[in-house]
């Protein structure tokens, strides 16, 4: 089953009853070893919070987004993908951590959240309380 191409499998796989884009795609990119770029929660909250979104707001979009802007690799869409799952549960979380985050300097989110430091090295305030007070909700 594993072997099927990607036109075939994939189709085959969303017929099947509880079966959808993701876990479809997850099975493609883990399981068969196919360069399909899985989407899940983390890469949409994350880039959302970056400011870098698809035309279309859908999961086609946003894999369209990434395949395009990403060479065909499997290897390489496995790392980014793990990547991403890891910076959305440690940093960019639903209340995000973006003092603690490498892309605050890049992120419009993280740009404004970030307090000032005193001596001791630690925040002003907490890094999501900013994030929360301009009703940004919808995004986490």
């Amino acid at each position: 089953m594993l072997a099927t191409p990607v036109e075939q499998l994939r189709p085959a796989l969303l017929a099947t009853h509880g079966i959808g884009p993701e876990t479809a795609d997850s099975i493609l990119l883990y399981a068969a070893n196919q360069p399909v770029f899985v989407i899940d929660a983390y890469t949409r909250r994350t880039f959302l919070r970056l400011g870098l979104v698809p035309e279309a707001d859908n999961y086609d979009g946003w894999q369209r987004l990434f395949m395009r802007g990403l060479a065909l690799d499997a290897q390489l869409f496995n790392e980014y993908h793990a990547l991403i799952v890891r910076h959305g549960k440690n940093v960019c979380r639903k209340r995000p951590l973006c003092a603690q985050c490498p892309l605050s300097v890049v992120c419009p989110i993280g740009t404004s959240s970030v307090q000032p430091r005193h001596r001791s090295g630690r925040a002003s305030a907490l890094p999501g309380r900013a994030w929360r007070s301009r009703g940004n909700a919808t995004l986490g």
